[in-house]
């Protein structure tokens, strides 16, 4: 069947509309395949979170408003039996745990790379617990006792566990760091254990509230009360607290803290 058509030309453009149905099938599969990688990315490697960290200090204390936090370190003397021990085994130098004056006085690698370490759990349970952040207090902070180095020189003065920490002077481990906001872990409680890594023997000490000679019975007691401070942080003031385990009374507010070194049986 042919369909003839007559065309009068002129001088003016002509524009023919032919009805033609077009189906596009492929229109929009460019956004889709943007949309389907946003989602896939999203899945492997989650949403975007706020991680930025902020600074909390020692919440401030007596009339004075002082911040200051003490701890006090103790190590057993291992020239007595843990067996029969008395509290005064527990001595606060680092001479007790073994360094000699030498080592301690000329900051000798055995002595220079130990440090204590501040860990913070979710709970004071330890089969369930999670570590959340850790803080550091290096050997190069703290008091000096007076000691012999020799016979035939005077005194000299090495570094002693004992440190007192604030806004100026000795400052490593007075700052805690946790999120800046909460969305992502809501968690302002959490309980702190101590240990000291002993550089000269490549290993962690245990250390403890109590001396176990001062215990009913030195190897079995509650760990979840006698390893663990309770810490409490406030997002009002960006400030912390100390609280200890089994009466809750706030610690750290003028009288030191102490640790004790835990001696296994």
């Amino acid at each position: 069947m042919n369909n003839k058509f007559r065309f009068i030309l002129n001088d003016n453009s002509k524009y023919i509309d032919l009805p033609v149905e077009l189906k596009w099938d492929f229109y929009g599969r460019d956004d889709s395949i943007d949309e389907y990688q946003r989602d896939v990315i999203e899945e492997v490697i989650g949403s975007p979170n706020d991680f930025e960290i902020l600074r909390f200090a020692h919440d401030s204390y007596g009339v004075n408003e002082q911040t200051r936090l003490n701890y006090d370190f103790y190590f057993f003397d291992n020239n007595n039996p843990v067996t029969t021990s008395v509290p005064a085994d527990w001595v606060n130098s680092y001479l007790s745990e073994g360094f000699t004056v030498p080592q301690l006085y000329y900051f000798e690698n055995p002595f220079s790379k130990s440090f204590f370490k501040l860990d913070f759990y979710d709970t004071n349970t330890g089969t369930t617990q999670t570590n959340y952040f850790t803080a550091i207090l290096p050997v190069q902070q703290g008091a000096t006792e007076s000691v012999s180095i020799s016979t035939y020189s005077p005194n000299v003065d090495i570094k002693k566990p004992s440190m007192t920490l604030d806004y100026v002077g000795d400052s490593e481990g007075f700052f805690l760091y946790w999120l800046r906001k909460l969305e992502f872990i809501d968690l302002t409680t959490f309980y702190m254990t101590c240990k000291f890594f002993d550089a000269r023997l490549g290993v962690f000490v245990r250390m403890m509230r109590t001396p176990q000679a001062s215990l009913p019975n030195k190897f079995l007691f509650n760990e979840s009360e006698q390893f663990y401070i309770k810490v409490e942080l406030d997002y009002t003031n960006n400030t912390y607290k100390l609280y200890d385990v089994i009466t809750n009374n706030r610690i750290g507010v003028g009288n030191p803290i102490n640790w004790y070194e835990y001696v296994n049986p």
